[in-house]
């Protein structure tokens, strides 16, 4: 009896360590899977930056390129200064509806003088001691010897945006055409390519200006500043502040954006320490760094003007990517005890048929929790909806089997004023809203199209089979109008939701639609009261 209990032992033990060791093996070999699907994910959401970060700067570029022709041709026509100068003043709103928004003005050195087309006197810039040609614009353009170029751009506290200037020197070797854009294009790529929970994506320039971050408060903050820089930065602010005169209301609001930025990038600067260099002498991977004490994946693509960060918190890439690397884990523990009652078979048959029940039973466990484990990596926690990344997987499928008579709408939704819900009534009733919102969302489709919660108060839909735009925009006229029933019916507030549409054809791409979609949806916004754009 004392053998038989002897044996029993030294058998348990063997089971546990080979249980063990295998264990640890299968783990090592998933990790490195695992992180070598996350160094792909970084380097492509990097690279995906900075390629449609290029896009956005082509098409500054040809903008201005139509406003060069429309100046050259206006001056060899009429030469004469003061001309071009109401010229200009009068183009003023045809670039306007060129650019859209990033517009800001025109101006240029012609024949000695400084000609813009704004409304304030030349006597205010002659006051400051202005002198175009030792001006950043003109000295940059001389330099580009013909090239359209950028001046390093800086951020504008006074109207919150980044602001840089696009120029060009003209074949006579002294004339430069001139205006001022407002990067929000830039802005909005990078808040469109934040795609995993806790996510930041941070763009800036060789100076180390920010120009793009997920974070708004960054914008206009240097990377290149040390710890010490940046808290300097806070005190500078505070000092500029305090000489502001007391009545000045714009320049004290101003003043206090400047401070609250400031100190935000400083405690983001100081949470992320050395963490920059580190990244910077691995370009050809990602890496696990910390941040306040807490773990991120981090990758850097370095350009030569130009630099593009992607952190992601830990344990967002572990539950985005959780089939991955849960699925070949549990098979791991299946195969693990098929062999281990397999060997078990031979030493006694009583226990192999107890064997075979228990494996029975755990493999139906494990079963479940696999489906499990895939439906909530599937599917948005809140709402219920599909979440991002099986979204997008959909539509990648959908688009790869689309024949080319096939045709759907893609649309991109955003809440108006949802954030005003979070802060007059709480975050839990921000929750509620969202949670119908997709209710009313999920209830007006068809069941061959889809819809996703993207992220925050951002959804999509997909309507399947059709061209027409007036049918996704009577989708959304009825999602609207149903919304704001149920709203009032359950007494809690309100929110419209605007929509920008696209045409989904074959060879389109998940990325090239959801820019389109994008940018339909900014002008759909405009009115901030379910407004409807298609491209």
């Amino acid at each position: 009896m004392q053998m038989q209990k002897l044996a029993e032992r030294k058998k348990a033990l063997v089971f546990a360590a080979v249980f063990l060791i295998v264990n640890v093996v299968g783990i090592f070999f998933i990790s490195i899977h695992e992180s070598k699907m996350i160094d792909k994910y970084l380097i492509e959401e990097a690279s995906d930056t900075r390629h449609d970060f290029n896009d956005v700067l082509k098409d500054y570029k040809h903008s201005f390129q139509i406003f060069s022709e429309m100046l050259s041709r206006e001056i060899e026509n009429n030469p004469d200064p003061n001309q071009i100068w109401d010229y200009l003043k009068t183009i003023d709103a045809t670039m306007l509806d060129i650019e859209g928004d990033t517009f800001d003005g025109l101006y240029m050195y012609y024949k000695g003088r400084y000609l813009y087309s704004w409304d304030t006197p030349y006597s205010e810039y002659e006051k400051t001691g202005y002198v175009a040609t030792e001006r950043p614009w003109y000295k940059d353009a001389a330099a580009g010897d013909g090239e359209i170029v950028f001046t390093p751009p800086y951020m504008s506290y006074a109207n919150h945006y980044i602001l840089s200037t696009i120029s060009q020197l003209q074949p006579d070797k002294e004339t430069v055409f001139a205006y001022d854009i407002k990067m929000g294009n830039i802005q909005a790529l990078i808040n469109s390519m934040n795609h995993f929970e806790g996510e930041q994506v941070i763009l800036y320039n060789q100076n180390g200006t920010i120009i793009g971050s997920t974070d708004d408060d960054y914008l206009g903050s240097s990377f290149h500043d040390s710890i010490p820089e940046a808290k300097q930065r806070i005190e500078e602010a505070k000092e500029e502040l305090s000489a502001i005169d007391q009545e000045d209301a714009d320049e004290i609001a101003k003043a206090k954006e400047k401070i609250a930025s400031a100190t935000s990038f400083y405690k983001f600067r100081e949470s992320f320490q050395d963490n920059l260099t580190l990244l910077s002498k691995n370009e050809k991977e990602a890496r696990s760094i910390s941040i306040g004490g807490s773990r991120y994946y981090g990758y850097l693509l370095q350009e030569e003007e130009y630099s593009f960060l992607v952190l992601i918190p830990f344990f967002s890439v572990l539950k985005a990517t959780l089939s991955s690397w849960l699925v070949p884990l549990l098979l791991v523990e299946l195969l693990l005890i098929y062999v281990l009652s397999q060997v078990n078979r031979g030493l006694k048959n009583r226990e192999l048929k107890e064997a075979y029940v228990e494996l029975g039973q755990t493999q139906r466990r494990l079963e479940m929790a696999l489906q499990v484990a895939q439906k909530e990596a599937a599917i948005d926690e809140l709402t219920g909806m599909m979440n991002f990344s099986s979204f997008r997987k959909n539509m990648t499928k959908i688009l790869t089997e689309m024949e080319p008579e096939d045709g759907g709408i893609f649309i991109m939704i955003d809440g108006d004023h949802f954030k005003q819900v979070n802060d007059n009534y709480g975050h839990n009733i921000g929750d509620e809203v969202i949670k119908l919102t997709a209710q009313m969302i999920v209830g007006r489709i068809r069941t061959i199209d889809i819809a996703s919660r993207l992220h925050g108060d951002e959804f999509a839909i997909f309507v399947a089979d059709t061209e027409d735009y007036s049918v996704a925009q009577r989708i959304m006229e009825d999602i609207n109008q149903t919304l704001a029933k149920e709203a009032a019916k359950r007494k809690m507030p309100a929110i419209t939701l605007s929509a920008g549409a696209v045409l989904a054809k074959q060879g389109d791409t998940y990325v090239a639609l959801s820019k389109a979609a994008d940018v339909a949806l900014y002008r759909a916004k405009e009115t901030h009261d379910g407004g409807f754009a298609h491209e």
